[in-house]
């Protein structure tokens, strides 16, 4: 939960795991999926997500470096 108290790196993390979560959620859809078009549409959320993370590590890795 992100409250107050939440520091940016952890927002961050959080979102990588939800991020996950949902990167998971849709690969088994796709795999379920019983009409092209739905299994379409879940392979193209898979990359969404995938893109999704990429940006948010890019975004941990910037600041985790700004640290150092």
């Amino acid at each position: 939960m992100i409250d107050d108290t939440t520091t940016p790196q952890e927002a961050v993390l959080l979102a990588i795991e939800r991020e996950k979560t949902a990167q998971d959620f849709y690969a088994k859809s796709v795999k379920i999926a019983k009409y092209p078009g739905t299994k379409q549409m879940f392979e193209f959320l898979v990359k969404e997500e995938a893109k999704h993370l990429k940006i948010l590590q890019a975004e941990l890795d910037k600041d985790y470096m700004q640290e150092m």
